[in-house]
């Protein structure tokens, strides 16, 4: 999903505690990945096994997409519990716990297989990151479309840019976009961030023309 943190509480909530969970989000779409997947990122958190509640804090120690500069303790396949820091091995004497384990690995291992860059990423981490990229993109998007741009006879290529912007945006529902700004609770601050700049730029070229025309 495009925002994390809120259905991952969600699934805590609603689902019986021994449903394991695991967070994932693909960050590119059909356009995006028509010619293959190699190279795009493919972020994750392993939020619960086997009625354990993870730490997303300690998410890089605890899978087979280790860099190569991790240290042997990282690369161990162990994870932390959420709460208690209690370590919790992969070969944990637990039917449950295997099965859950595998079951993740194998899901993750489709799309490492497919060339993706394997993200380990804190839901939390990635709404305050997607909603100064992927928000902002759309809200971009949104804005501009709303002014009615189109082709000219003289386009440059940042313009042609501007224009593939606002039609990819565009074409998403807004059902969509609603969800990215409502379920992301860093979406309203990077609006109010926006309007802060527009306005603070706004005043610049004021400035700068009334100091011209002091100058007269």
């Amino acid at each position: 999903l495009s925002v994390k943190e809120h259905p991952r509480q969600t699934l805590l909530d609603l689902l019986p505690s021994e449903c394991d969970i695991l967070c994932t989000h693909p960050m590119f779409g059909p356009d995006s990945g028509k010619n293959g997947w190699h190279g795009l990122t493919f972020v994750y958190e392993r939020t619960r096994i086997d009625n354990v509640l993870l730490d997303p804090s300690h998410e890089t120690s605890f899978h087979h997409f280790t860099d190569a500069g991790s240290s042997d303790s990282d690369a161990d396949g162990s994870f932390v519990e959420l709460g208690s820091g209690a370590v919790h091995d992969v070969h944990e004497n637990s039917e449950a716990h295997v099965e859950g384990v595998d079951r993740m690995e194998r899901f993750l291992s489709i799309w490492e297989e497919e060339g993706c860059r394997m993200v380990p990423l804190s839901c939390a981490d990635h709404d305050e990151y997607a909603a100064n990229s992927q928000f902002i993109t759309h809200l971009m998007g949104r804005i501009l479309g709303s002014q009615g741009l189109s082709k000219t006879p003289i386009d440059t290529k940042g313009f042609e840019s501007v224009l593939k912007l606002i039609g990819n945006t565009m074409a998403d529902s807004f059902d969509l976009f609603y969800g990215l700004y409502k379920y992301n609770k860093n979406s309203a601050e990077t609006i109010r961030q926006l309007q802060s700049a527009l306005s603070d730029v706004v005043v610049q070229l004021e400035e700068m023309e009334k100091q011209e025309q002091e100058s007269k």
